[in-house]
């Protein structure tokens, strides 16, 4: 069977970021993730310049709404830990309210904020990078900035695997379908998972 070089995340050349350097993408969206990892939240005037900054940047990026959600999903883990801080990080017994019985603080609601803003900022960044840049076009770009030779055979093998995954679980899906599998609801995500969870064991 054949594997296939697609690159799955790159989407199309229309985008104006598309023509930028790889180089320059991959310096700039690690200068704003920095940038957006190290801002206050106390501080207003950081936060909206730097959601400004992303807003215009997946603007710009010509990213289709769904497809951009689609992938932003990769940041619900860090929404689900978000959501737990306020009832339980506290400094001071600093608390704001009660709801439920549950008491809730201020350093909670803080540091819950920070989390949302800076993680869905930051996957954003990725999202548009590797929307606007091929996977050979980042391994060019990385080598291009000099960074040590062993980090980037490491995450050009990485890159290959994704795509080699990518290629064999569609044809997983499909074999899967053509005996009669519905995809509908989240109990139907289970023999899904079973197969995805089989080929990472084999392929490793």
């Amino acid at each position: 069977m054949q594997t296939t070089h697609s690159h799955h995340l790159s989407l199309h050349d229309e985008s104006m970021l598309y023509k930028l350097s790889p180089q320059s993408k991959i310096l700039a969206t690690f200068l704003i993730v920095l940038s957006i990892a190290f801002s206050r939240v106390m501080n207003p005037f950081q936060i909206i310049s730097h959601g400004l900054i992303v807003l215009l940047i997946v603007r710009y990026s010509q990213i289709p709404f769904k497809t951009y959600l689609k992938r932003l999903t990769i940041d619900i883990p860090f929404i689900l830990f978000a959501l737990f801080l306020p009832f339980l990080s506290s400094s001071n017994n600093d608390v704001v309210f009660t709801f439920l019985s549950f008491n809730i603080y201020e350093t909670g609601l803080l540091e819950m904020s920070a989390i949302l803003f800076k993680a869905t900022a930051g996957v954003s960044m990725g999202i548009v990078l590797t929307a606007v840049t091929t996977n050979i076009e980042l391994i060019y770009g990385l080598q291009k900035l000099r960074l040590p030779s062993i980090i980037i055979a490491i995450m050009s093998f990485s890159i290959r695997y994704i795509d080699v995954f990518i290629d064999e679980f569609k044809r997983v899906k499909i074999s899967m379908r053509s005996r009669g599998y519905i995809e509908k609801g989240i109990k139907t995500l289970l023999p899904i998972a079973y197969a995805s969870g089989a080929m990472l064991i084999s392929q490793y």
